[in-house]
C-alpha cells in the first residue's frame, strides 16, 4: 500500500494521486468535500495520467467534475493547483478558485512563463557560491516544472478567518505561512480535521523554503523558518482529530508529529553551528556534511534549508554575516 488508507468521514472524500519524481513526497492528495455540490481542496499537478485519476475517483465517490462547485489550493506551488485551470474547465460551468493573495504570483501566467527564474534567484545562488553545474541544473530544473501547471490569472483572495461552507462542512482557513508565505490550513471543526496542504505532512519535515524572490513579498523582513514556527504554534491552539495533508498518509498525533519537527529543526541548526564554528565557508559548501549523497536535483531544497535555520542562528545571536560577498561568508559568535 503506497500510504494508510484515510478514516471514513462522511462528507470528506480523499483522492490519492501517486506522485513520482519529487523526492519522496509519495502522493498528491486532493479532498472533496460536500455531497455535491463539492469543494475541492488542491488539484494534484498536471502529470500525464492524473487528471483521469481524479476524475476517476471523483466517479468512485459518487461525483463528476460537474459536481465542483469551487476549488481552494492550500498555497501556490504547481503540485497542488497544477490542474486547476482544466478541471474548470472541464466543469462545464464557473468554477471559483481562491489562493492566499500573498501566493498568487507563484500561479500567475507572468510568473510561469518566465520559467519561475529571475535575477534574484542568480543573485541568491551567488551568495551561496553554488558553482555553475548546479546553476545550470537548477535553471533546466526550474524550466522543465512550468509543464507541469497551468497558470490561474483570476484567482479569488482568501485570508485568515475566511469560511467556506456545504453539506456537511464549515471550513476555516488558518493562514500558516513558512512553507510559503501564502500558505493556508482549512480547519473543519465539526469532524475536527485540519487540511495542512504541506504545513504539516506525516513521514517527512515540511521544507520552509527561503523566499529567493524577495521583491514579491509584502514583508521585506520575512523568514521562513521563524514564520514556520509561529505558525505551528496557531495550529496547536486548535482542537484537532486528524490531519489530511497534501501528501502521505493521514495524522492522528499532532502532538508527536509537531514535537518531532522541533527537535530536527534544533539539531539541523546546531550541526550548522558546528560546522561554521569549526570552519567558516559559503553556504553551498555545508551540503555534503549535512546532507550526505544528496542528490544533485535536490541541492537547492539543501542550501535553502541551511539558509533559513542560519537566518534562526542569527537571530539567536549565535551567528553574524562577516563578508557579504558574494559570496557570503558566515561565522559563529
Amino acid at each position: 500500500m503506497l500510504i494508510e488508507p484515510f478514516p471514513e468521514i462522511e462528507f470528506i472524500h480523499p483522492i490519492v494521486i501517486e506522485l513520482p519524481g519529487f523526492g519522496d513526497l509519495r502522493t498528491s492528495n486532493v479532498y472533496a468535500l460536500g455531497n455535491g455540490p463539492i469543494t475541492l481542496i488542491d488539484t494534484a499537478p498536471k502529470f500525464p495520467g492524473s487528471f483521469d485519476l481524479v476524475e476517476k475517483q471523483l466517479h468512485e465517490a459518487g461525483f463528476a467534475l460537474a459536481d465542483i462547485d469551487r476549488i481552494i489550493i492550500t498555497h501556490g506551488h504547481i503540485d497542488h493547483f497544477g490542474l486547476a485551470q482544466r478541471i474548470r474547465d472541464a466543469a462545464g460551468h464557473p468554477v471559483e478558485c481562491y489562493l492566499h493573495p500573498e501566493d498568487t504570483w507563484r500561479a500567475s501566467r507572468e510568473y510561469i512563463s518566465e520559467g519561475m527564474w529571475s535575477q534574484e534567484a542568480l543573485d541568491f545562488i551567488a551568495m551561496v557560491d553554488m558553482p555553475g553545474a548546479g546553476v545550470e541544473r537548477m535553471r533546466r530544473r526550474s524550466a522543465f516544472f512550468k509543464h507541469f501547471c497551468d497558470p490561474l490569472d483570476d484567482v479569488s483572495e482568501m485570508v485568515e478567518g475566511d469560511t467556506f461552507s456545504g453539506e456537511g462542512y464549515h471550513l476555516q482557513v488558518i493562514h500558516t505561512p513558512g512553507h510559503t508565505t501564502g500558505s493556508c490550513c482549512l480547519y473543519e471543526a465539526r469532524n475536527r480535521v485540519l487540511f495542512s496542504g504541506d504545513h504539516i505532512i506525516r513521514h517527512i519535515t515540511p521544507n520552509p523554503f527561503t523566499e529567493i524572490y524577495r521583491s514579491r513579498l509584502r514583508d521585506p523582513g520575512y523568514q521562513s523558518l521563524k514564520a514556520y514556527e509561529d505558525s505551528l504554534k496557531k495550529v496547536e491552539q486548535l482542537d484537532i482529530r486528524y490531519v489530511y495533508s497534501g501528501h502521505g498518509g493521514p495524522i492522528d498525533n499532532l502532538s508527536a508529529i509537531i514535537a518531532g519537527y522541533r527537535q530536527h529543526h534544533a539539531k539541523r541548526k546546531d550541526l550548522i553551528w558546528r560546522l561554521l564554528r569549526d570552519n567558516p565557508r559559503p553556504l553551498y559548501h555545508l551540503i555534503d556534511d549535512i546532507f550526505p549523497g544528496i542528490p544533485e536535483s535536490e541541492t537547492f531544497l539543501a542550501v535553502s534549508e541551511i539558509f533559513v535555520h542560519l537566518e534562526i542562528l542569527v537571530n539567536e545571536g549565535r551567528a553574524e554575516l562577516a563578508d557579504p560577498g558574494p559570496p557570503a561568508l558566515y561565522r559563529t559568535i
